[in-house]
């Protein structure tokens, strides 16, 4: 009994010593790390449930601008008629950086109840940025999305660094400094459910550097590969191999939703650029008829990222989720969708190039392009 109890309070201190800013993560014991504070991730179903009893979560998430280019199709995959099973319209995450963005657009998304997060503002390898550049770059980009694109600071809460390059400590440490409190950058080849760093991450690094030490209150959504026709993987769905017509598309999806939904039941994420789909119609018909056919089923749930998140802090049962507010569609506190864009375009000049602009969150043009260091100019 002495020796049990001993055992304990020597792996309790162990614990504790990992959790102080700066300790090594130490590998993660499911005894102490529990909701909804930590989660050590793998297929294990938050909340003790059986995997018929929850939802089957589906993530469409998106990087890069938000654009003319793109909106159509963003109109197109956001549909009124695409709805979860509680009545409410699906949802996706947009990783927005900087350049060529059209922040009236980006503040009709957000009116519309998707999540806007940062994917920095330059859009540039982070492999060698110390904590500093960290901040002009993610801080830097949530920043000007409040400013710009009407975003509440409150719901920024995510990133995802460019090309997947994360940073390791320094760019966890700038996150959580600054009030976010989840990275989606780190791809892995096994199905899991986003889990807490405040251990050591359940899977092996695809891309260094990775988190060394333990960052308690901080959430990593990670990127399960997809497998294509080849037998190859890819971290961004639009970079597998496809046969290039519609029906194809849709197999090629479908078959990773099945081999998701019928055995681990983890979330679904897909993780697109949206260029993929640029005057591609048979990609466009093909994914969304893959979409429509997955949203036939009672169980799937289109949320956002940190949707997400809330729901493995208080996990609940898919009988519940009806009448539940956690993947609501009450936006009444978010800004109305943009109605004065034409008369606020802007012909500016940065490096030597025309940019155009467009906000409805100010009432005259920059005097310059906006970007890491001009973040007061409007």
């Amino acid at each position: 009994m002495k020796s049990h109890l001993a055992s304990s309070v020597l792996l309790l201190a162990s614990t504790l010593l990992c959790l102080a800013s700066g300790q090594r993560a130490e590998r993660c014991d499911p005894s102490y790390c529990r909701l909804p504070d930590c989660y050590c991730g793998g297929t294990e179903v938050p909340g003790g449930y059986k995997r018929q009893d929850i939802p089957q979560f589906v993530l469409l998430t998106f990087d890069d601008a938000v654009n003319s280019l793109n909106q159509q199709f963003y109109k197109d995959l956001f549909t009124d008629e695409r709805r979860n099973p509680n009545g409410c319209p699906i949802k996706g995450t947009f990783y927005v950086s900087h350049e060529w963005t059209d922040y009236s657009q980006v503040q009709d998304m957000y009116a519309d109840g998707h999540e806007i997060a940062s994917h920095t503002v330059t859009h540039s390898d982070g492999k060698g940025f110390d904590d500093i550049k960290w901040a002009d770059e993610i801080i830097g980009m949530a920043e000007i999305l409040v400013r710009h694109g009407g975003v509440n600071p409150k719901d920024i809460k995510g990133m995802r660094a460019p090309f997947l390059q994360i940073g390791g400590d320094e760019m966890f440490r700038t996150l959580k400094r600054y009030g976010l409190y989840y990275d989606s950058s780190m791809s892995t080849t096994s199905p899991t459910w986003p889990y807490t760093l405040q251990y050591r991450m359940p899977h092996s690094c695809a891309v260094n550097p990775c988190p060394q030490e333990s960052h308690p209150g901080m959430w990593e959504i990670p990127m399960p590969t997809l497998k294509d026709v080849r037998g190859g993987s890819c971290a961004m769905a639009d970079g597998c191999y496809y046969e290039e017509n519609a029906a194809s598309i849709q197999k090629i999806f479908t078959q990773n939703f099945l081999d998701n939904y019928q055995k681990e039941k983890t979330p679904f994420p897909l993780f697109f650029h949206s260029a993929w789909f640029f005057n591609r119609p048979h990609r466009q018909e093909g994914f969304f008829a893959f979409i429509d056919s997955i949203l036939a089923l009672p169980d799937v749930y289109f949320v956002t990222s940190q949707e997400l998140i809330n729901w493995m802090r208080n996990p609940q049962p898919l009988n519940s989720l009806a009448t539940s507010p956690v993947f609501g569609c009450d936006f009444r506190d978010r800004p109305e969708r943009c109605t004065r864009r034409n008369t606020k375009r802007c012909n500016l000049k940065f490096r030597g190039d025309s940019r155009q602009w467009a906000s409805c969150q100010v009432d005259t043009c920059p005097n310059s392009y906006p970007w890491v260091n001009n973040l007061s100019g409007n």
